[in-house]
């Protein structure tokens, strides 16, 4: 049974059909999403309750319509290596420096690439407590030259994109994936690069967690002739929820196109002493849990 999240596609990248129950995005979508970027978007920044443009092309001083200038821009920015060897783990980072207020900030972050036969890197959903939009991951990416795309979903204004153009050489496509020899599973290891490094955290920092998890992600794909064809379940972290004491931050969700052993990093605002506390559920419907202590200098 074919999964929501896949597009049957052959080796050269030629989509032959899509459906999705996540929200993917077609190329007449990403058309009209990128056509977008040349709207100005005005919102009110708060406090201020100035005007500004939120797409980057329009960054620059307001109009005569009776608008301050021009206070802050919130480019999305998508950080991917424009040339790999590597299909199996393609790095990729989101980021947006939008406001992360209880009525005004980034809900979701998604990345895509239309012409796999997995297009969708996963949803990670956001709240105010995160501070920031932020997520690094690695993903699986069929050969040939493609994009990436990003998409970041505001409370208030809708959707933003980018996009970055990635090209991986015959045969070193990471879609391929049915090996089921290895199934070892790890425990997650959470991680706070300010702990390392500053030794203590502030009330209000805005850190990053980074959560490293032992565990296979198999597409349960193979190359037939020119098309990939499913003979093998896929196996992979399905979602990852995280907690800030006992209210819920983020969830991520996600599917076989992460790459295995997957490293996530996220961000969350120090608002309190308590535990962070991080649950990955994977495909076969174990659960693995990680906790970590926040406390203020």
């Amino acid at each position: 049974m074919q999964e929501p999240w896949m597009t049957e596609v052959d080796t050269n990248g030629c989509g032959r059909s899509a459906w999705s129950a996540a929200p993917t995005v077609s190329r007449r979508t990403f058309l009209r999403l990128a056509s977008t970027l040349l709207t100005v978007w005005v919102a009110k920044l708060e406090g201020g309750g100035s005007a500004i443009a939120a797409t980057p092309e329009l960054q620059g001083p307001a109009d005569s319509g009776g608008l301050t200038p021009l206070q802050q821009a919130y480019p999305l920015v998508l950080t991917a290596p424009p040339f790999t060897r590597n299909g199996a783990n393609v790095p990729l980072v989101v980021e947006m420096h939008h406001p992360m207020e209880t009525d005004h900030y980034i809900k979701s972050l998604q990345i895509l690439n239309e012409t796999d036969p997995i297009p969708s890197k996963g949803i990670f959903h956001l709240s105010p407590a995160n501070g920031l939009a932020y997520l690094s991951v690695q993903a699986r990416m069929n050969s040939g030259t493609s994009t990436v795309l990003a998409i970041a979903e505001c409370t208030r204004h809708g959707r933003w994109t980018t996009s970055r153009s990635i090209t991986i050489p015959e045969g070193a496509g990471g879609c391929a994936s049915a090996d089921e020899s290895d199934d070892t599973i790890g425990p997650p290891v959470i991680r706070i690069p300010e702990l390392v490094e500053r030794g203590q955290i502030r009330r209000g920092d805005i850190v990053r967690v980074q959560i490293n998890v032992k565990h296979p992600s198999r597409t349960g794909l193979v190359h037939h002739g020119t098309r990939f064809v499913q003979e093998a379940d896929p196996f992979y972290l399905k979602e990852m929820t995280v907690l800030y004491g006992n209210r819920p931050v983020s969830r991520y969700e996600m599917t076989p196109a992460i790459s295995d052993n997957p490293f996530i990093t996220f961000t969350v605002r120090a608002s309190k002493e308590s535990t962070i506390r991080i649950v990955a559920t994977n495909s076969r419907g174990q659960q693995f849990e990680a906790t970590q202590a926040i406390g203020f200098a």
